[in-house]
């Protein structure tokens, strides 16, 4: 894998001003290719709003009319008007999820093009249960009682392929007295799987400072340390061992793959977000979970303005630049 992307997009700044450029360049065909549905959706929730009104009035009507003979004739309409509102709500629904698959397809030639990467996209139905079987694999979260929810999914193509899922991990919590549950976020962002160049024969595991208080932190480390074979090690990298953990089984083959500039990169990336994330390597795989609250799990814009576009492009874009940079890094 070359180094072109850190090349020609070395910060967020140059990513933003890249998306700039491929958005002015395909927005007609962008805005065209998700026309029909979009259209369709506005009218449908148009629609519904207009029905949920009429609705509320004609209950309010029944609510005036109780004891006369027209109470009966406005429980009849107020009964076909919630029907219709229902029907009217599931349309909009339907419209609205294949809206956001359709601008999750259309947003993979101006991903391609910012990134300079063969991209492809997978909804959610065709990959939701390999993601949470990699996700086990991968250990990174150990809890139990956890809920995953996985959205687009979208493979970028090089040397070794990236898939990129946004995730959505959350967990039911007992009220204290066992009555009633809630639930609560353990983590929303991206979940990167790579296929390394070579076999990691090891189990290599980061952490950041922070998530000796967040998310399933004591579960994970506590359940590593107490293996004879995995141990907290030191790697000789000041700033990023100020901020960032390693625990391995080799604490030789750690310092092979975890090259000056993925632990450069990886330390960045923390100094520009001070949020969670966890990486473990295994085998032949990497995996990482990115925290990136702008992400949009199950949703999407319905705008045709620039900006919002723009703003619904980057919260792919970020994470996903991200993640080639420090896969980038490993192969150097």
């Amino acid at each position: 894998m070359s180094d072109k992307t850190k090349e020609k997009l070395p910060n967020f700044d140059a990513l933003e001003k890249k998306i700039d450029q491929v958005l002015d360049e395909g927005l007609f065909d962008f805005l065209r290719n998700t026309q029909m549905t979009r259209s369709e959706l506005v009218i449908d929730r148009r629609y519904a709003i207009i029905s949920l009104i009429f609705a509320i009035a004609v209950l309010m009507s029944i609510y005036l009319s109780l004891g006369t003979g027209v109470s009966n004739i406005l429980i009849v309409c107020a009964l076909i008007w919630l029907l219709v509102l229902l029907l009217s709500g599931k349309r909009w629904l339907t419209d609205y999820k294949l809206l956001a698959r359709e601008i999750a397809m259309a947003l993979v030639p101006i991903l391609s093009n910012t990134l300079d990467r063969a991209i492809i996209f997978t909804f959610d139905s065709n990959h939701k249960e390999e993601t949470g079987r990699l996700l086990m694999e991968s250990e990174l979260i150990t809890i139990e009682n956890i809920i995953v929810d996985s959205d687009d999914m979208y493979t970028v193509f090089g040397d070794k392929n990236i898939s990129i899922s946004e995730l959505l991990v959350t967990q039911n919590l007992k009220s204290a007295d066992g009555k009633s549950k809630r639930r609560v976020n353990i983590f929303k962002g991206v979940f990167v799987v790579v296929e390394l160049a070579r076999v990691h024969d090891a189990e290599t595991y980061i952490s950041t400072d922070g998530d000796r208080s967040g998310f399933a932190h004591k579960t994970f480390w506590t359940g590593l340390l107490k293996d004879e074979k995995v141990k907290e090690t030191q790697l000789e990298c000041n700033d990023f061992e100020k901020d960032l953990y390693v625990a391995t089984s080799d604490g030789s083959k750690a310092r092979e793959i975890l090259t000056p500039d993925f632990m450069s990169d990886l330390h960045d990336w923390w100094l520009e977000h001070k949020l969670n994330a966890r990486i473990a390597f295994k085998g032949d795989k990497m995996f990482m979970l990115l925290p990136e609250q702008s992400i949009h799990i199950s949703s999407t814009t319905t705008s045709t303005k620039k900006s919002a576009i723009k703003k619904y492009a980057m919260s792919l874009a970020r994470p996903m630049w991200r993640s080639v940079v420090l896969v980038e890094d490993l192969n150097r």
